[in-house]
């Protein structure tokens, strides 16, 4: 069977040492028939003579619009029957996008496809290897059939991205969860979307914990809970399984447990419920927690597992504040 062609498409802010590093890795994989687009979000300043000798075609959104509609602009500009969508912060594997192309080829019900970070993240620092390998972890832990999509590295056929409108770019003007909300609507429409975890790619992004705190609130934990509140159902799949929620349940009630132990009339059933929590926090998390451990070494693995328990909290804590707020018809607003 003839292989489909690729359009790549790659949305930046900026003509750094890391997107040319992940612009030139993206290339590579490229072959004759395909096409590369990037899309500067906002008026871009002059490109790198590298990029402009590349063959790639550049577009720009004029005002800073966002990764959803640099991305809409790309697929209206494309012509491949497959758009493939890569952060310009991921620097994709030699083999990735032959994987892809591969598994568009075996499959012509296959929608859409995405991989997964690898586990070797490219900035240094406790809270970015945590965040960097709990993407990868999720990703990895759960190949098969989703409901959702990613595009940091993730492909779609392009008459089903322009069937569905693409990106909600109105709703999302910051990078957000416009991949998690076309993936929901692409999967409602009886679309096939896979992850495929061998698909990978290597994350460049730098997190502080600052960073982490506010990106995942403010552009994750609150769209995204207000997505499900207004499906009024929720996935199982990736970071909404069973041991997921056990875990966020768990997350919740150790603060507690802990601030019981000072009080005398408490301290046993609060010893009690606290250990219990840590102990299903580490048998539902055992094999992230080794990854952990890996890559970084007990004292990074120890301090990982905090900020993997604060992580659980704040996210589910979110969701919680934002359901009250919808029942009591008051809804929380996102924080600018």
């Amino acid at each position: 069977m003839r292989s489909p062609s690729l359009t790549l498409v790659m949305p930046t802010i900026g003509w750094d040492d890391t997107f040319c590093r992940c612009a030139r890795a993206a290339l590579a994989g490229l072959e004759p028939g395909d096409e590369a687009l990037v899309v500067f979000d906002g008026m871009p300043p002059p490109a790198p003579t590298w990029l402009l000798e590349s063959g790639a075609l550049l577009l720009n959104t004029g005002l800073r619009q966002g990764p959803a509609a640099a991305r809409n602009l790309a697929a209206r500009s494309a012509h491949g029957v497959i758009l493939l969508f890569v952060d310009a912060d991921v620097e994709l594997h030699p083999d990735a996008i032959e994987r892809i192309r591969a598994c568009f080829c075996a499959n012509s019900t296959l929608s859409a496809l995405f991989g997964s970070y690898d586990d070797r993240p490219a900035a240094p620092g406790v809270v970015s290897r945590f965040r960097n390998l709990l993407h990868h972890h999720t990703h990895s832990s759960h190949p098969g059939p989703v409901s959702t999509f990613w595009a940091g590295c993730g492909a779609v056929r392009r008459q089903s991205f322009l069937a569905l409108g693409g990106f909600d770019a109105a709703a999302y003007d910051r990078p957000c969860i416009e991949d998690i909300e076309f993936g929901l609507r692409l999967s409602d429409a009886g679309g096939r979307i896979e992850l495929d975890p061998s698909i990978q790619g290597t994350h460049h992004k730098r997190w502080t914990l600052r960073s982490m705190v506010a990106t995942d609130i403010r552009q994750r934990a609150i769209p995204w809970s207000r997505l499900l509140l207004e499906r009024r159902e929720l996935p199982t799949t990736l970071n909404l399984t069973t041991a997921a929620r056990l875990s966020a349940a768990a997350s919740l009630l150790l603060p507690l447990a802990l601030v019981g132990l000072a009080l005398p009339g408490l301290r046993a059933l609060a010893l009690a419920t606290s250990v219990g929590c840590l102990g299903l926090l580490l048998l539902l998390n055992w094999s992230f927690y080794a990854l952990l451990l890996r890559c970084g070494g007990p004292l990074e693995a120890c301090a990982a597992v905090g900020l993997h328990g604060m992580y659980l909290a704040y996210s589910s804590l979110t969701y919680i504040l934002m359901a009250l707020a919808q029942v009591a018809g008051t809804p929380l607003r996102q924080p600018v």
